[in-house]
Order: C-alpha cells, then sequence, then structure tokens
C-alpha cells in the first residue's frame, strides 16, 4: 500500500483521493528542511505547496520515496536536480491557478487605480476623503504585458474586455499566435514607453531577474502603474521603492517578493503601492483544481507508472529510456545550442532526421530537442511540456525523415526559421554514445556541443585563426578543443573553439574586431556529464 505525505494544507478533496484508492495518507503543517529529513523516510509520495522547501538534505535517507507533487505550478521550493539523482519523479499541476492569478492582477490593477486599500482604511478611520482619492479609468489605457504563457494570454483576453489597447513582449511568441490573441507584439522600451499598466508574467531566470529597474521606470509615463503577480525580483523592488517615492512613476501592485515572508520591506510608508502576501493562487477554486489534479497524477504513477506533468524526467519506461539516452542528449544539445546561437523568435523549427536512427519512434528525441530549445528561455520545461509550450507559442514543428545520403550513419538536423531566414545545424554519434555537432549552416564541422563555445564566421583569408587564439590566449584562457570548416575555397569559414572557461565582454568584442570576421558569438552549453533528459 503506497504511503503518502501530505503538507501545507492541501485540501481535503485531494486528501480523499489518495484514500479512495487505498492510500495511506499522513497530513501533516509545513515543515523545514530538517524537520522533513527526519519524518520523510517510508513515505512512497510527498505533496506540497509553497510552504515547504524540499532540499536535497530533506531528501537524504528518504530511499523509498518515488515521486513529489507541488499543488501548483512552480517548483521553485524543490531541489529538482537533487530530487532527479535520487530517481525521485516531480510532477506539478501548470494550469490549476491561471484563472485565480489572472483575477488577482486584475483586482491589484484595479485596486491601486481606484485606490481601494487607502480609502477604505480612511473609512475605517472614520474619514469621508473623497477628494483625496481621485483614480483613473482602465478603459481605453493600454496594458503592457511581458511574458504572454498562460496567465498572461488570459489576462489579455480580460483586458479587451474592459477595452484596454494590449501590447505585450514574450521572445518566442510568434506574429500569428499575437494575432489570435488579439495583443500587439513591441520590444521591451517600446512597451515600458507606451503602457499606461505593465503586468509581469515573465519567468524568473538569469535574464528576467532585476528586468526592470532604475533605467526601465525612466522610460515609463509617469501615469504608469506596474503590477507583479509572476515572481519577486523580476522588478528591482529598492528601485522601485525609490521611484515610488519620487513619483517617477504613478504606483505599483505586488504580490511577490524576493523574500517570503518579506524582509527589509522598502515599500513601508509609501501611499502608492498595494501590496498583497502571494495571494494570487489562493482561492478556494484554485486549491481545489491543484490539489485534484496532484492527487489523480500521484495516484495514476504509483498504480500503473503513467507520468503526467513531470518536470525532471521524460514518459518512457526505462529500457526505452536506456537505449534513447545518447539520442535524447544529442537532440538536447542540438535544440539548445540553436537557441543560443541563433536567438530570436522563430516561425518554425524543423527537425530532421536522416540516415538509420534504429529508432522508429522519434517522438521522445524531438521533445528532448525541443526541451533543449526552451531550456534558457523558459522557467520550467521538460519532455513532456516543452512540445505543448511551443505551440502555446505559435512556433510551427516539423518532423521529417530522410533517407538522404550523409557521411555518417544518421545525423539530426536543426533548421529555425527567423524572418524568413534559415539557420540550421547538424549532428551525430560517433560510437554509439559519443554527440557532435557535424555541420553548422552547410559548413562541416566535428565540434563536442558542451561547455563554453566560441564559433567565429569570417572571410577565408589567411592568418585569421592565428589572430583569433592569440587573443584568446592573451586573455589567460585555454582552448580545450577546436574544429574548422568552410562552405568554398575563399568563401566564408567557420571555426568552432572549446574553451575552459568563457571570454569577457571585452575579449569577445576583441575577437569580433579582428579584420575579416564577420561573426564571433559565445555559446554556453551545459558540461559533457549534465543532461536534462535524466
Amino acid at each position: 500500500m503506497p504511503k503518502i505525505l501530505v503538507l501545507d494544507g492541501l485540501s481535503d478533496e485531494g486528501v480523499e483521493i489518495f484514500r479512495n484508492a487505498g492510500f495511506e495518507v499522513d497530513v501533516r503543517p509545513p515543515q523545514k528542511p530538517a524537520e522533513l529529513k527526519a519524518i520523510l523516510a517510508g513515505y512512497d509520495g510527498l505533496v506540497v505547496r509553497s510552504a515547504t522547501t524540499v532540499t536535497a538534505e530533506a531528501m537524504e535517507g528518504a530511499t523509498g520515496l518515488k515521486v513529489i507533487g507541488r499543488a501548483g505550478a512552480g517548483t521553485d521550493n524543490i531541489d529538482k536536480d537533487a530530487a532527479t539523482a535520487a530517481g525521485v519523479i516531480v510532477m506539478n499541476t501548470p494550469g490549476g491557478n491561471t484563472i485565480s492569478t489572472c483575477e488577482h492582477t486584475f483586482a491589484l490593477m484595479l485596486s491601486l487605480c481606484r485606490n481601494v486599500a487607502p480609502a477604505h482604511q480612511s473609512m475605517q478611520e472614520g474619514r469621508w476623503d473623497r477628494k483625496k482619492f481621485m483614480g483613473a479609468e482602465l478603459f481605453g489605457k493600454t496594458l503592457g504585458i511581458v511574458g504572454v504563457g498562460r496567465i498572461g494570454g488570459a489576462l489579455a483576453k480580460r483586458a479587451q474586455a474592459f477595452e484596454m489597447k494590449v501590447i505585450a513582449f514574450d521572445p518566442i511568441m510568434t506574429e500569428l499566435k499575437a494575432e489570435a490573441l488579439g495583443v500587439e507584439l513591441v520590444g521591451l522600451e517600446e512597451l515600458y514607453a507606451r503602457s499606461d499598466f505593465i503586468s509581469i508574467h515573465a519567468p524568473k531566470t538569469e535574464k528576467t531577474t532585476n528586468l526592470i529597474g532604475a533605467v526601465q521606470f525612466k522610460m515609463m509615463k509617469r501615469e504608469c502603474r506596474i503590477v507583479n503577480c509572476a515572481r519577486g525580483g523580476i522588478v528591482n523592488e529598492v528601485e522601485l521603492a525609490e521611484a515610488l517615492k519620487d513619483r517617477v512613476i504613478a504606483g505599483a501592485a505586488l504580490d511577490v517578493y524576493t523574500s517570503e515572508p518579506f524582509e527589509n520591506n522598502p515599500f513601508i510608508g509609501l501611499d502608492n503601492i498595494v501590496m498583497t502576501p502571494h495571494l494570487a493562487a489562493s482561492t478556494d477554486e484554485a486549491q481545489l483544481t491543484v490539489a485534484r489534479d496532484i492527487a489523480l497524477q500521484m495516484v495514476d504513477y504509483l498504480a500503473t507508472g503513467a507520468i503526467v506533468n513531470a518536470v525532471n524526467v521524460p514518459s518512457l519506461d526505462p529500457e526505452t529510456f536506456r537505449v534513447l539516452q545518447p539520442f535524447l542528449f544529442l537532440a538536447e544539445r542540438l535544440g539548445e545550442f540553436q537557441s543560443r546561437y541563433v536567438g530570436g523568435a522563430p516561425d518554425s523549427i524543423e527537425i530532421e532526421y536522416l540516415g538509420e536512427l534504429g529508432v522508429s519512434d522519434t517522438y521522445s528525441i524531438t521533445s528532448a530537442l525541443l526541451q533543449g530549445y526552451l531550456a534558457p528561455l523558459v522557467e520550467t520545461v521538460n519532455m513532456v511540456s516543452a512540445p505543448a509550450q511551443i505551440k502555446a507559442r505559435g512556433i510551427e514543428c516539423v518532423e521529417k525523415r530522410s533517407a538522404a545520403d550523409s557521411d555518417y550513419a544518421f545525423e539530426i538536423g536543426v533548421t529555425l526559421v527567423v524572418d524568413g531566414t534559415r539557420h540550421t545545424v547538424k549532428g551525430t554519434l560517433f560510437h554509439g554514445n559519443d554527440p557532435r555537432i557535424c555541420s553548422i549552416d552547410g559548413m562541416r564541422v566535428d565540434a563536442r556541443p558542451v561547455g563554453h563555445m566560441l564559433i567565429c564566421i569570417n572571410e577565408d583569408v589567411p592568418q585569421i585563426l592565428g589572430r583569433v587564439c592569440t587573443t584568446i590566449g592573451e586573455a589567460g584562457v585555454n582552448i580545450a578543443n577546436l574544429t574548422l570548416g568552410r562552405e568554398a575555397r575563399g568563401g566564408q569559414a567557420l571555426t568552432v573553439i572549446n574553451l575552459d572557461q568563457a571570454l569577457d565582454e571585452g575579449v569577445l568584442k576583441q575577437v569580433q574586431s579582428i579584420p575579416h570576421v564577420l561573426r564571433a558569438t559565445q555559446v554556453r552549453l551545459p558540461e559533457a556529464q549534465e543532461s536534462r533528459t535524466q
């Protein structure tokens, strides 16, 4: 009989699903990592919301643990790498709180522009300050949405019901998808300049941390108001507080913070901000949905082995996974290489399997490739969710098999079509388990898709390679591997260099300024032993 530990106040309906399936269930309050470590041994499944952090330490000794279920979308509070290493599947419920978060965003916008909180407080204190709380309407205003996933898309639809003009920034959303949603895709700076309201619905990544700060506030209208129900730290809190004090912008509403509970709150005493303690998903309906969904998913997995909404493993049985692992690894690296090397918002991703792979079903390989492509761009992606995330962003994915002649037993080709321009990379496996990039935009190479890579395109004239390598060496950076290719004598040449560490921006600019160098780009891939498909 599977045994489940339920923490963080999961709705009773979820607990009953486990019990009706014949599972033993223990319900406890939120636990600190050391406390969780002391009690987790002996359980097959663990259910948490956001109040408990599941660390590597907490999982030590829980050798029977098979699955961790997050009743909600975000899995930041679960050490997924440690879970994977321990053979523990991590599942979430990505769509369960879409409506509640969207509606909370509107609640904050309306409260902010109509001064609901301070007006209520003045009434509580026996005052009638009607003239003091002059507000602003949503009608006719421009709403800028940063990140148009499930929640951002739902927000766009509802904003149109308020007759707002909706503009949006999403680096991988296509014009076709934006048109279907009725939103105008713009760059970030244009969004900052045109918006009367800005709502954040992007994942927190290295690129989005402190995405909006003092520089960006100065680009905005003085009447602009910002709402963040995504993740704390996307908007720089200290610089936001200064902008509110100086009336650089009109107001802000926050539901998420860099620390929760929020410490050293710089907004206390300001009259142009509304704050709530991470309530966006806190509705009866949302909590019922995520509790039911996570319980059903975990019951299915523990009873039948079916995997739904896993964030750290693919939906594959062990033997098939073992056979496919080298292909999955190669595909993931090719996808991530293209994402980092080409950039831009592609209209389509074309995946071509050339030669004889020895594999009839390539769905999992394609999923791994799409996972690699999305990994630098979104907060959470895996082989299960990657195809749906690509489709949701309006990117067409085309897969085809070809018996075309190749210098190798097989090749996997990945072509991104960006603004009508095609960018192709192909890869293969040496000896069945050694992944290599074998061509980039038609130029043959033999490059290992690992670690720090410098891709240099130049005119095919003498001394260029020596100058590039000298610049790298003088910067104290060691070259681990180097491979050359060219399209034709006297045309363009390609050099791929594996480095022991990244070049800093100054050194990269030196390389880019070498005569006859047309383009020099750095790409950072995981190290050889790292794979997101494991």
